[in-house]
């Protein structure tokens, strides 16, 4: 008599755990890179609303302050007629630290030996809060 054994290919004990190690340190690659991604997006998006503050101090009347503390709603309300009580809230807590430099002279010219053709005036608007800003005006 003659027996032969059929014997089914299968994965030895080795290759599983190997195969489930590679896995485990895939999904663990991603997890960590999801959660930089939500890192980063929560950083833009706080970055940019601070972006949009900042856009609120950015009139003539910020010409006025320099070592001053002052809201949004104190730059804002000459210029807009806030009738809305939750509106002024609002602006009333969006406050920063207003620094202003001294306009300094920009002489613009063909050649430094010559006379300027015109000078223009350029001084420095720095926003002092969560997320500090500066900006240049130009007269």
């Amino acid at each position: 008599m003659n027996i032969k054994y059929k014997f089914k290919k299968a994965f030895t004990l080795i290759e599983v755990i190997m195969s489930v190690i590679i896995v485990g340190i895939v999904v663990t690659g991603a997890l960590q890179l999801q959660a930089q991604n939500s890192d980063m997006a929560e950083f833009l998006l706080k970055r940019g609303n601070a972006e949009l503050d900042n856009a609120l101090f950015l009139t003539k009347k910020v010409q006025r302050y320099t070592n001053d503390k002052k809201n949004a709603y104190d730059l804002l309300v000459d210029e807009f007629s806030i009738k809305d009580f939750d509106s002024r809230d609002i602006l009333k807590k969006i406050e920063k630290n207003i620094n202003i430099t001294e306009a300094l002279p920009i002489p613009v010219g063909m050649d430094e030996s010559d006379a300027p053709m015109f000078v223009f005036y350029a001084n420095e608007i720095l926003l002092k809060g969560d997320y500090s800003a500066r900006y240049y005006t130009f007269k």
